[in-house]
């Protein structure tokens, strides 16, 4: 099974970016609306989908996207959608994929599926509610699936639930995202609240090693109600602020040493749009200053059909980032929107430094050419499209000169990935593609 270009790939480019050419870690992307958005509608009357369609979540592998969304709340459950240009988008035949078990803790519906590849095998985690209302559920679920369209093998159990009566998360619990960490195990980011009517809704942090035990953030110094069980990372914001009622339904990208979010903020003045925010450690977050960074006036869309652009999913494509959001339950539509992160391939950009590789794309094997000007310790990284480190073909000293480096890539699987040089003070990077 090749491996899933999601958002960890931006991952990868951000972080080889960052410092050299112009594109600052913990910035957030300068998005465009899609021209012809919705890229995704409901359906016909009777259908599974024609009166709810939200949460995207988006994937890439061997060559198709795949888009999870909500459907009908009453029958619907989470559907997927596919497209082989991230645009044009059709109906899987046999939606929806996922559907309510009629018992147990997701018995009433589920929604919100947040889809990744664990091992030889997909996972997603969801949100099940067990009794008739409006809203996310109490509860967050795993499936599992040897495909991407199923069938789906529920966990009997939740593997994460909300909060004790007076807990800031009593209300519901919903995942937003789910990512492997470099030191083995798993982080998930998920919205809360005491009550999704009545309360703030805000994000929380949970870690697991297996993928199926989940341990909520929780500050000792916090110890009575509503944090003596668990403690939100993100907060909403302050009176006046534009997520000063609402900070849930977020995207986050691990980068090593950091981590970026795009989430969901509301306040009557501004609507619902989508902000950014940085952390080092997943747990203590710091928000853009200038938010929103995307918001109902940047897409024609939102500004002449709704007042919400919420939900954001992102995903990177070749020398694209795209962006998929939800308009509400009023519109019932998926929109997306881009931004370009790469600024070259094939070769380093940075000014002071050069380095070509040939053959890209990669069959079997490439060599890295480049030239050194003084003396000094030489180290090419290979990452894949995780943002791991897969092969380190040279690290030593090396005299001034032209150099030649191999890198054998033929037990690698297809796929994007990225390398990164450092020369003494001088430091490049790029793309590799391999067949």
């Amino acid at each position: 099974m090749k491996k899933t270009l999601t958002i960890s790939l931006l991952s990868a480019i951000l972080y080889l970016l960052s410092g050299w050419n112009g594109i600052k870690a913990q910035e957030p992307l300068d998005f465009s609306a899609y021209y012809l958005n919705p890229v995704l509608t409901p359906g016909g009357p009777g259908s599974y989908d024609d009166a709810f369609l939200t949460m995207p979540n988006v994937l890439w592998n061997d060559g198709m996207f795949y888009l999870f969304y909500s459907g009908n709340l009453d029958n619907g459950g989470i559907c997927l959608a596919t497209s082989p240009d991230g645009y044009n988008f059709e109906k899987f035949p046999g939606n929806p994929v996922f559907t309510r078990s009629e018992i147990g803790f997701d018995s009433y519906y589920v929604t919100q599926g947040i889809v990744l590849e664990m091992g030889s095998q997909w996972v997603m985690y969801y949100n099940g509610r067990d009794v008739p209302g409006y809203g996310p559920g109490q509860f967050v679920g795993q499936a599992t699936s040897s495909s991407l369209t199923g069938i789906w093998e529920r966990m009997a159990d939740p593997v994460l639930t909300s909060g004790s009566p007076g807990e800031w998360d009593e209300g519901f619990i919903t995942p937003n995202a789910v990512l492997p960490l470099d030191t083995g195990g798993y982080i998930m980011f998920y919205s809360a609240s005491t009550d999704f009517f009545t309360g703030f809704r805000e994000i929380g942090m949970a870690t697991s090693q297996d993928g199926i035990t989940w341990t909520k953030y929780n500050d000792p110094n916090t110890s009575l109600p509503p944090y003596a069980e668990s403690d939100p990372v993100l907060n909403e914001g302050t009176t006046g602020q534009w997520d000063e009622y609402a900070a849930w339904l977020c995207s986050v990208i691990h980068i090593h040493g950091y981590y970026e979010m795009y989430y969901s903020g509301y306040s009557p003045a501004s609507d619902w749009n989508i902000g950014y925010a940085w952390s080092n450690d997943g747990i203590t977050w710091e928000k853009w200053p200038e938010n929103p960074v995307y918001t109902i006036q940047d897409d024609p869309y939102a500004f002449n059909t709704s007042s919400i652009v919420e939900t954001p999913s992102i995903l990177v494509y070749n020398e694209t980032v795209l962006m998929y959001y939800d308009y509400g339950t009023v519109v019932n539509s998926i929109g997306v929107a881009t931004a370009d992160v790469w600024t070259g391939a094939g070769e380093s950009t940075n000014s002071d430094f050069r380095m070509t590789i040939y053959p890209n794309p990669v069959d079997q094997s490439t060599t890295f050419s480049y030239t050194l000007e003084e003396p000094g310790h030489v180290t090419i990284q290979i990452f894949n499209s995780f943002g791991r480190l897969v092969d380190e073909p040279v690290t030593n000293f090396q005299p001034t000169g032209k150099w030649q480096v191999f890198w054998n890539a033929e037990a690698y699987p297809a796929g994007i990935y990225f390398y990164r040089i450092q020369a003494g003070n001088e430091v490049g990077s790029g793309k590799i593609i391999k067949w």
